[in-house]
């Protein structure tokens, strides 16, 4: 039997926590290492809600305008005039989101007798939140805020859950910016300090935390925000995420996106081939679990990913979360996910 684990990268549409976790653990159930809350207050616009929670605060105020159409024409925030922004002016509602969330999934992993499943809070990084709600001169300016809060949230969940939790940092400017910049996309890493960024908010965790890394490439409309040419991107940040992660926390898995957003996966061997040269030490979830192709045609996938990879895939997942699909095809996908795990 197949050892391949069943992910979901986190959102997924229901009216609440208990509907969405039962939806998933209904689709993959014993698949399952993880178990995402279903992020069901913010699953449709994924950041824009956190975003929208910092203007009530008063610690942003709307700079410019713009629309949910898209990525580029979204609001771009600032600081209050005269305000210098703090991680302790930031409140992200991560630890309140897994204190709603864990009496719900303590009581489900025994209702479906799975003791070794852990809860999964996603977070976005403080590189890919800065970058979305103030830009690149925001980001410059006020990071340091965005990561002394995320440290500061990411301590509160240890503290509250324990080893039941597994945190997914969520790196989605990070990894659109990599797709970009290719071929310079190594480039690009060293400049920006992309995965030495994402290993410094892991070394910021307390010890013995429990990590996930998500390397996304958006899904606003089910629509990438960037294409890659071939994996060479995901498999250099990846790499590079790896080399520098800091010891003393876990890092239980690195997810990449496969099937990106609006597209079916490649076809072509030559798109999977990079994956030749992943770490070994990396637990490869395999983002390729898309609504549009076939069965027969998402395991012929699956097969280049893994004759690519050299073993097989840890665990296959959608490129990014289920939340902005209608409920019936994120059902369909949930036990797509758990059959292609299952294949020999």
């Amino acid at each position: 039997m197949s050892t391949r684990a069943v992910h979901f990268v986190g959102s997924f549409p229901a009216a609440s926590t208990d509907e969405a976790m039962r939806a998933m653990l209904d689709g993959a159930g014993p698949r399952l290492r993880t178990l995402p809350t279903g992020e069901t207050r913010r699953y449709e616009f994924y950041i824009q809600p956190i975003i929208a929670d910092l203007v009530d605060q008063g610690a942003l105020e709307v700079k410019k305008p713009g629309t949910l159409r898209s990525s580029r024409e979204r609001s771009i925030h600032r600081a209050p005039p005269g305000v210098r922004l703090t991680g302790d002016m930031l409140n992200l509602g991560y630890r309140g989101e897994a204190e709603e969330a864990l009496p719900v999934f303590r009581r489900l992993r025994a209702d479906y007798a799975l003791p070794g499943l852990s809860l999964q809070i996603g977070m976005p990084t403080d590189f890919t939140l800065a970058f979305i709600a103030m830009g690149a001169g925001g980001l410059r300016r006020h990071r340091k805020a965005f990561r002394d809060a995320t440290v500061r949230e990411i301590a509160a969940v240890r503290e509250l859950a324990g080893d039941e939790v597994v945190l997914q940092l969520e790196a989605t400017a990070e990894m659109v910016l990599m797709a970009k910049t290719q071929p310079l996309h190594r480039r690009a890493d060293t400049a920006l300090r992309l995965a030495a960024g994402i290993a410094e908010l892991a070394a910021g965790a307390p010890e013995g935390t429990r990590i996930g890394v998500h390397l996304c490439l958006g899904s606003m409309h089910n629509r990438s925000r960037a294409r890659l040419r071939d994996l060479r991107p995901f498999v250099d940040l990846a790499n590079s995420i790896v080399r520098q992660w800091p010891s003393g926390r876990t890092l239980e898995f690195v997810h990449g996106p496969l099937a990106a957003g609006q597209v079916p996966p490649s076809q072509r061997f030559e798109f999977y081939a990079p994956l030749a040269r992943l770490h070994p030490d990396i637990r490869f979830y395999a983002g390729l679990v898309h609504e549009t192709p076939s069965p027969a045609q998402q395991v012929q996938v699956l097969r280049m990913v893994e004759r690519a990879l050299g073993r097989p895939a840890a665990g296959v997942a959608s490129a990014c979360g289920l939340g902005r699909r209608p409920r019936a095809i994120a059902d369909a996908m949930a036990r797509r996910a758990e059959s292609l795990s299952a294949t020999v």
